[in-house]
């Protein structure tokens, strides 16, 4: 039986002016059985992240410098057939439940709305190097990933189980869901190809009663930076949390896709 619990990510501040961005980020922990390939039966905790937007035209681009907290699971429940951190459900005789609703992953988006993991979902996704690998048992040091086709808007937001926004990832154990509580990520995004992209950084918490919906209004955000992205900049995370906070805004471009360990960080 799903038991869920709401988490938020990203410590807010107030501010008075109010524009279209992604304000937070959210997670919904829960526990399941799952039936895997051949039938076996698995029993997962699972925690599933969300970026939150407060406009529809958003489009997630990329996560960077995520850092899991001291204590999280070192490794992170893998399905048969799903094996790996890119989103991966072969279909046909390998598409199962454990595979669609247990597997752990990172996506930039491309999920529906039930967020399963069928056939095609959140393709395209792409590892930083920083990530430790597609077989990592969990994500390395300011880990990244990213959509390494952004024509495919695989990050526009759109309805979620927690509101408007984007499936970020699924991180699933054996036994009860991982508690993130205090991790770190930065992200980028954009409203589409050629515009100004933007990014924030936001630190895991867990809201009081009615957080969610504070969290959704504009303007409740935490550190975020403004500018034309270079088309170049996507493919990879941003270096160290110090280069995050002081880096600005890059030449102007589309926001295109790249190769990664090869771009520069933002600046």
């Amino acid at each position: 039986m799903k038991k869920a619990a709401f988490a938020a990510l990203g410590t807010a501040v107030l501010t008075t002016a109010a524009s279209a961005d992604f304000t937070n980020a959210v997670a919904i922990s829960y526990s399941k059985t799952v039936s895997d390939f051949g039938g076996a039966a698995v029993t997962v905790g699972v925690t599933d992240l969300y970026m939150i937007s407060n406009d529809a035209a958003d489009t997630l681009l990329n996560v960077y410098n995520f850092n899991l907290i001291d204590g999280a699971p070192s490794s992170f429940y893998q399905s048969t057939t799903g094996a790996g951190w890119s989103p991966t459900n072969l279909g046909g005789p390998f598409d199962n439940q454990a595979t669609r609703e247990g597997d752990s992953f990172v996506t930039i988006g491309g999920f529906g709305t039930n967020a399963e993991q069928v056939n095609g979902a959140g393709e395209g996704t792409g590892l930083d190097p920083n990530f430790g690998g597609n077989s990592a048992a969990a994500p390395g040091l300011n880990a990244g990933w990213f959509n390494s086709n952004p024509p495919s808007a695989n990050g526009l937001v759109g309805d979620t189980a927690v509101g408007l926004g984007v499936l970020i990832g699924r991180f699933s154990s054996i036994g009860a869901a991982p508690i993130l509580n205090g991790s770190t990520l930065s992200v980028t995004w954009n409203q589409g190809l050629g515009t100004d992209a933007s990014q924030g950084t936001f630190t895991v918490f867990f809201p009081a009663p009615g957080g969610l919906a504070l969290m959704a209004l504009p303007g409740l955000q935490q550190r975020r930076r403004r500018g034309w992205a270079q088309s170049s900049d996507f493919g990879r995370s941003a270096g160290s949390p110090s280069e995050t906070t002081t880096s600005r805004s890059v030449v102007a471009g589309t926001g295109g896709r790249s190769s990664p360990g090869t771009n520069p960080p933002f600046r």
